[in-house]
């Protein structure tokens, strides 16, 4: 390749990534909660020329929401999200590739979170009332510790809020599996 057909291409690389969505901020509606209370999580892209991308939000406790950003999904993402912990939460926000969205651009955000007080014990759920329509509970809950597993074909969207799972349980989601629940 000669010296101006690399400064070409050179040249269209750059504006490539110059027209990419990058990270902007996430913010939380309070950053001191109680074991329980809700929080509201909100994550920024900046959009360059409507071009996509595909993000994650880790909230911290393991647990985590992929998004995208293109034409049909508005930004920003708010989701309301409950600890049922006391403690420090790290909740991030970082490119990751989703679907056939390539990774937004930019360093990870970040916002900490602190959870205060005594995890309630929740009684342990009972049968067609821990599943969101379409999805179904699979097998019956565990009568000891609550745990569930709720599933559906794989691929069918997750529900919008997030099971909030009691004691020491903690939420799971598999898109690949159809699966999504509580477990110890």
């Amino acid at each position: 390749m000669n010296y101006r057909a690399s400064l070409i291409a050179a040249g269209l690389l750059l504006a490539g990534v110059a027209n990419a969505q990058v990270l902007g901020t996430i913010t939380a509606s309070s950053t001191n909660v109680k074991v329980g209370e809700p929080v509201t999580i909100t994550a920024n892209i900046d959009v360059i020329k409507s071009n996509y991308c595909g993000f994650v939000v880790d909230f911290g406790d393991g647990t985590f929401k992929d998004a995208v950003s293109d034409m049909n999904t508005p930004v920003p993402l708010v989701i309301t999200r409950t600890f049922d912990k006391p403690g420090s939460y790290h909740v991030t926000l970082g490119g990751k590739n989703v679907q056939n969205h390539p990774n937004c651009g930019g360093p990870e955000r970040a916002v900490d979170i602190s959870v205060t007080g005594t995890a309630k014990a929740a009684a342990p759920a009972k049968p067609g009332d821990v599943c969101e329509k379409p999805w179904k509970l699979s097998g019956k809950p565990n009568a000891k510790t609550g745990a569930f597993t709720c599933a559906a074909k794989p691929g069918t969207a997750l529900p919008a809020a997030k099971h909030v799972c009691s004691g020491d349980l903690s939420y799971f989601e598999n898109t690949k599996k159809g699966q999504y629940g509580c477990k110890p």
